[in-house]
Protein backbone atom coordinates (compact mmCIF):
# COMPACT_ATOMS: atom_id res chain seq x y z
CA UNK A 1 0.00 0.00 0.00
CA UNK A 2 1.25 3.37 -1.17
CA UNK A 3 2.19 5.76 1.78
CA UNK A 4 0.16 8.15 0.11
CA UNK A 5 -2.94 6.36 1.76
CA UNK A 6 -1.66 6.08 5.19
CA UNK A 7 -2.89 9.59 6.42
CA UNK A 8 -6.57 8.89 4.74
CA UNK A 9 -7.06 5.68 5.89
CA UNK A 10 -6.47 7.69 9.63
CA UNK A 11 -8.26 10.07 8.91
CA UNK A 12 -11.28 8.15 7.88
CA UNK A 13 -10.48 5.66 10.96
CA UNK A 14 -10.64 8.95 12.87
CA UNK A 15 -13.87 10.04 11.65
CA UNK A 16 -15.74 7.05 11.87
CA UNK A 17 -14.70 6.56 15.24
CA UNK A 18 -15.71 9.97 16.11
CA UNK A 19 -19.46 9.42 14.51
CA UNK A 20 -19.93 6.18 16.25
CA UNK A 21 -18.73 8.04 20.04
CA UNK A 22 -21.07 11.04 19.02
CA UNK A 23 -23.91 8.20 17.93
CA UNK A 24 -23.21 6.18 21.14
CA UNK A 25 -23.66 9.66 23.18
CA UNK A 26 -27.37 10.67 20.81
CA UNK A 27 -28.35 7.00 21.66
CA UNK A 28 -27.68 7.30 25.12
CA UNK A 29 -28.97 10.47 25.86
CA UNK A 30 -32.38 9.50 23.69
CA UNK A 31 -33.00 6.42 25.89
CA UNK A 32 -32.53 8.39 29.17
CA UNK A 33 -34.94 10.74 28.13
CA UNK A 34 -37.52 8.18 26.66
CA UNK A 35 -37.47 6.47 30.12
CA UNK A 36 -37.88 9.77 31.70
CA UNK A 37 -40.86 10.68 29.69
CA UNK A 38 -42.19 7.26 30.04
CA UNK A 39 -41.54 7.66 34.43
CA UNK A 40 -43.48 10.88 33.92
CA UNK A 41 -46.53 9.75 32.76
CA UNK A 42 -46.31 6.36 34.73
CA UNK A 43 -46.38 9.20 38.29
CA UNK A 44 -49.19 11.08 35.83
CA UNK A 45 -51.27 8.37 35.89
CA UNK A 46 -50.86 7.12 39.43
CA UNK A 47 -51.38 10.77 40.14
CA UNK A 48 -54.49 11.18 38.74
CA UNK A 49 -56.00 8.04 40.18
CA UNK A 50 -55.54 8.74 43.32
CA UNK A 51 -57.26 12.29 42.82
CA UNK A 52 -60.47 10.70 41.32
CA UNK A 53 -60.83 8.07 43.50
CA UNK A 54 -60.84 10.93 46.53
CA UNK A 55 -63.23 12.59 44.48
CA UNK A 56 -65.43 9.60 44.52
CA UNK A 57 -65.19 9.58 48.54
CA UNK A 58 -66.58 13.04 48.43
CA UNK A 59 -69.49 12.40 45.69
CA UNK A 60 -70.69 9.37 47.84
CA UNK A 61 -71.19 10.77 50.84
CA UNK A 62 -73.12 14.20 48.87
CA UNK A 63 -75.16 11.15 47.46
CA UNK A 64 -75.77 9.93 50.47
CA UNK A 65 -76.99 13.46 52.35
CA UNK A 66 -78.99 13.82 49.30
CA UNK A 67 -80.18 10.53 49.49
CA UNK A 68 -81.78 11.58 53.05
CA UNK A 69 -82.68 15.36 52.37
CA UNK A 70 -84.63 14.30 49.34
CA UNK A 71 -86.59 11.76 50.83
CA UNK A 72 -89.74 11.31 53.00
CA UNK A 73 -93.12 13.44 53.15
CA UNK A 74 -91.88 16.79 52.93
CA UNK A 75 -89.86 16.18 49.52
CA UNK A 76 -92.93 14.45 48.52
CA UNK A 77 -95.20 17.76 49.29
CA UNK A 78 -92.19 20.27 47.77
CA UNK A 79 -92.29 18.05 44.65
CA UNK A 80 -96.65 17.92 44.94
CA UNK A 81 -96.49 22.41 45.69
CA UNK A 82 -93.95 22.80 43.32
CA UNK A 83 -91.61 24.13 45.69
CA UNK A 84 -88.94 22.47 44.48
CA UNK A 85 -88.46 20.11 41.22
CA UNK A 86 -88.15 15.87 41.71
CA UNK A 87 -84.60 14.46 40.93
CA UNK A 88 -84.05 14.10 37.49
CA UNK A 89 -82.84 10.96 36.82
CA UNK A 90 -81.14 12.15 33.59
CA UNK A 91 -78.96 14.64 35.91
CA UNK A 92 -78.03 12.55 38.22
CA UNK A 93 -76.56 9.76 35.66
CA UNK A 94 -74.57 13.42 33.56
CA UNK A 95 -73.21 14.07 37.67
CA UNK A 96 -72.04 10.68 38.16
CA UNK A 97 -70.37 10.44 35.09
CA UNK A 98 -68.68 14.04 35.46
CA UNK A 99 -66.55 12.14 38.47
CA UNK A 100 -66.76 8.33 36.96
CA UNK A 101 -65.50 8.72 33.71
CA UNK A 102 -62.39 10.64 34.79
CA UNK A 103 -61.01 7.96 37.36
CA UNK A 104 -61.86 4.90 34.28
CA UNK A 105 -59.44 7.29 32.24
CA UNK A 106 -56.69 7.58 35.10
CA UNK A 107 -57.26 3.57 35.81
CA UNK A 108 -56.82 2.99 31.95
CA UNK A 109 -53.89 4.86 31.80
CA UNK A 110 -52.54 2.88 34.99
CA UNK A 111 -53.14 -0.62 32.79
CA UNK A 112 -50.74 1.24 29.71
CA UNK A 113 -47.93 2.42 31.52
CA UNK A 114 -48.53 1.32 35.26
CA UNK A 115 -46.11 -1.34 36.67
CA UNK A 116 -47.23 -4.87 37.62
CA UNK A 117 -47.31 -3.61 41.28
CA UNK A 118 -48.91 -0.67 40.77
CA UNK A 119 -51.66 -2.36 37.91
CA UNK A 120 -52.83 -4.54 41.16
CA UNK A 121 -52.99 -1.53 43.27
CA UNK A 122 -54.63 0.52 41.08
CA UNK A 123 -57.58 -2.54 40.40
CA UNK A 124 -57.76 -2.60 44.07
CA UNK A 125 -58.65 0.93 44.41
CA UNK A 126 -61.03 1.41 42.09
CA UNK A 127 -63.10 -2.05 43.24
CA UNK A 128 -63.00 -0.08 46.80
CA UNK A 129 -63.91 3.20 45.36
CA UNK A 130 -67.31 1.03 44.38
CA UNK A 131 -67.63 -0.34 47.62
CA UNK A 132 -67.92 2.96 49.11
CA UNK A 133 -70.09 4.48 46.52
CA UNK A 134 -72.45 1.28 46.92
CA UNK A 135 -72.21 1.79 50.87
CA UNK A 136 -73.09 5.23 50.84
CA UNK A 137 -75.97 4.61 48.96
CA UNK A 138 -77.92 1.82 49.56
CA UNK A 139 -81.39 1.82 50.93
CA UNK A 140 -81.78 2.54 54.39
CA UNK A 141 -82.94 -0.52 56.64
CA UNK A 142 -83.78 1.41 59.82
CA UNK A 143 -87.65 1.92 59.29
CA UNK A 144 -89.65 -0.22 57.96
CA UNK A 145 -91.22 0.91 54.33
CA UNK A 146 -93.96 2.97 55.08
CA UNK A 147 -92.01 5.20 57.73
CA UNK A 148 -89.49 5.54 54.80
CA UNK A 149 -92.01 7.24 52.92
CA UNK A 150 -93.05 9.58 55.92
CA UNK A 151 -89.70 10.02 57.67
CA UNK A 152 -87.04 9.41 54.55
CA UNK A 153 -84.01 7.45 54.04
CA UNK A 154 -82.58 6.20 57.45
CA UNK A 155 -79.89 4.07 58.00
CA UNK A 156 -78.89 1.35 60.61
CA UNK A 157 -75.56 1.72 62.78
CA UNK A 158 -74.45 -1.27 61.21
CA UNK A 159 -74.98 0.22 57.74
CA UNK A 160 -72.88 3.33 58.71
CA UNK A 161 -70.41 1.84 60.27
CA UNK A 162 -70.31 -0.73 57.01
CA UNK A 163 -69.91 2.34 54.64
CA UNK A 164 -66.74 3.82 57.36
CA UNK A 165 -65.03 0.55 56.73
CA UNK A 166 -65.37 1.15 53.56
CA UNK A 167 -63.83 4.86 53.55
CA UNK A 168 -61.04 3.12 55.57
CA UNK A 169 -60.58 0.62 52.88
CA UNK A 170 -60.75 3.14 50.33
CA UNK A 171 -57.72 5.70 52.52
CA UNK A 172 -55.80 2.36 53.18
CA UNK A 173 -55.67 1.88 49.18
CA UNK A 174 -54.91 5.03 48.41
CA UNK A 175 -51.71 5.25 50.47
CA UNK A 176 -50.79 1.82 49.02
CA UNK A 177 -50.82 3.12 45.27
CA UNK A 178 -49.32 6.47 46.63
CA UNK A 179 -46.30 4.93 48.48
CA UNK A 180 -45.63 2.67 44.89
CA UNK A 181 -45.40 5.62 43.06
CA UNK A 182 -43.32 7.67 45.30
CA UNK A 183 -41.14 4.47 45.19
CA UNK A 184 -41.24 4.05 41.17
CA UNK A 185 -40.76 8.17 41.14
CA UNK A 186 -37.57 8.16 43.29
CA UNK A 187 -39.06 10.00 46.20
CA UNK A 188 -38.73 9.37 49.45
CA UNK A 189 -40.96 7.32 51.00
CA UNK A 190 -43.03 9.23 53.71
CA UNK A 191 -46.05 8.76 56.21
CA UNK A 192 -49.18 9.95 54.16
CA UNK A 193 -51.70 10.06 56.80
CA UNK A 194 -51.25 11.00 60.43
CA UNK A 195 -53.76 9.20 63.07
CA UNK A 196 -55.61 12.11 62.84
CA UNK A 197 -55.97 12.73 59.05
CA UNK A 198 -56.84 8.88 59.04
CA UNK A 199 -59.67 9.82 61.46
CA UNK A 200 -61.23 12.22 59.21
CA UNK A 201 -60.86 10.51 55.66
CA UNK A 202 -63.22 7.87 57.57
CA UNK A 203 -65.66 10.46 58.25
CA UNK A 204 -66.30 12.07 55.20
Amino acid sequence: MSDLWVPVIAALGSSALTGLVAFGLEWRRSSREGRSARLERRVRAYTMLLARSGVIAHTASGLHVAMEARSGLREGLNVMLRLQKPPDPLDLIDRLRADIQPLYEAWSEVWAVGSKEAISEANDLVERCGAVMGAATQQGKASPEFLRMIAGEKWTQAQLDQWQEELRGLAEARRRLAVTARREAGVEVAELFSSGQSKHLSNV
